[in-house]
């Protein structure tokens, strides 16, 4: 999501104003000029201008548009492939039950029973504690035989 301050710093980059911007120097109240940083900022604002660098900048924004561009592009796609495929099976379903009502009915139960086999598979591959709603039911235990206590005469 784009916020206002990568707008208001492409605006500022489209309007030229960021060189100023980099290479104001820091006016806080006793802080004595660094003359490392000034030679610092000196050289970022000449590296900046090179025709090579200003090539390189150019396109990393370009490549940078077309990569939103891209990302826009597949979630409409998403979207739209979602949609249609949705109609698919509800279309499907509609022919489904034209030509034969129990068909639906079936394959429902082919449905349940494949879900139930990879439960049962997952389950197999990890080894541990169903996560189904069956995993929340208590679990029957077999009855303990009663111990028989000679009866005392």
């Amino acid at each position: 999501m784009i916020t206002s301050h990568q707008v208001l710093a492409a605006a500022l980059l489209v309007l030229g104003l960021h060189s100023p911007l980099q290479a104001a120097p820091s006016k806080e109240e006793g802080h004595a000029p660094d003359p490392e940083h000034a030679r610092l900022v000196a050289a970022r604002k000449v590296a900046n201008e090179l025709p090579d660098v200003l090539a390189a900048e150019q396109q990393s924004k370009s490549d940078r548009a077309m990569a939103h561009k891209a990302l826009a592009d597949y979630k409409i796609a998403r979207k739209k492939s979602a949609s249609s495929e949705e109609a698919y099976h509800k279309a499907f379903e509609a022919g489904l039950a034209k030509v034969d009502e129990g068909a639906s009915a079936i394959q429902e139960k082919e449905r349940a029973a494949f879900r139930e086999r990879m439960l049962k598979a997952r389950v197999a591959k990890k080894g541990g504690k169903k996560s189904g709603p069956k995993a929340t039911e208590p679990e029957e235990e077999p009855a303990e035989p009663e111990e028989k206590t000679p009866a005392l005469n």
